[in-house]
């Protein structure tokens, strides 16, 4: 199973590496502009580099929950049967394939729980909870607009990473706090 998710992020990476990147830079871009104007301050270089790393993070989630865009009449769809219940009550067998769509969902937001309250005071903690809920239900919500399904499994999922990547951060901001105060600032 570790085989066929490395294999997919490999692929993934090679495919999509230009769209990854002309979106940090589009970030990056935008940020220099509302620092220029006076809107945003800038920040450390720790935290601006944290910044890059987070969008850059960001636009692999996005790019690999909306893309390719399938805009065909019908093509979304809210999907509201769960496989997990389905595993849970003995109705389903899952493959090897489905185990490692389950875990490639629950290790694709650990990064947003554990960069986000590294990046953020008012995230630190498991503040960063209601945040990350938001973003998978606007991902989840928005899908079926561009051609994807919605899934309720893969909010569970996901919100599991985003709760890993929180827990994961825990002992980082507690027992390096300098390090955690620098990247904040």
């Amino acid at each position: 199973m570790s085989a066929m998710l490395f294999d997919y992020a490999l692929s993934f990476t090679r495919e999509k590496l230009p769209t990854l990147l002309a979106g940090t830079a589009l970030f990056l871009f935008f940020r220099y502009l509302l620092c220029r104007l006076g809107l945003l301050t800038r920040r450390s270089v720790p935290h601006e580099a944290g910044l890059a790393l987070f969008a850059l993070y960001l636009c692999a989630v996005l790019t690999l929950t909306f893309l390719p865009l399938r805009f065909a009449p019908g093509s979304g769809s809210y999907a509201l049967n769960s496989t997990l219940l389905e595993i849970a009550r003995g109705e389903y067998i899952a493959g090897s394939w489905v185990w490692a769509m389950m875990l490639g969902n629950v290790l694709m937001l650990v990064p947003f729980g554990f960069i986000a309250p590294l990046l953020w005071e008012r995230l630190r903690g498991l503040r960063v909870l209601p945040a990350g809920l938001g973003f998978i239900l606007a991902v989840e919500l928005l899908q079926p607009l561009s051609g994807r399904s919605f899934d309720v499994d893969d909010i569970l999922l996901n919100f599991l990473g985003v709760l890993a990547g929180a827990l994961l951060s825990l002992p980082i901001q507690t027992l390096l706090p300098k390090q955690t105060a620098a990247l904040r600032t």
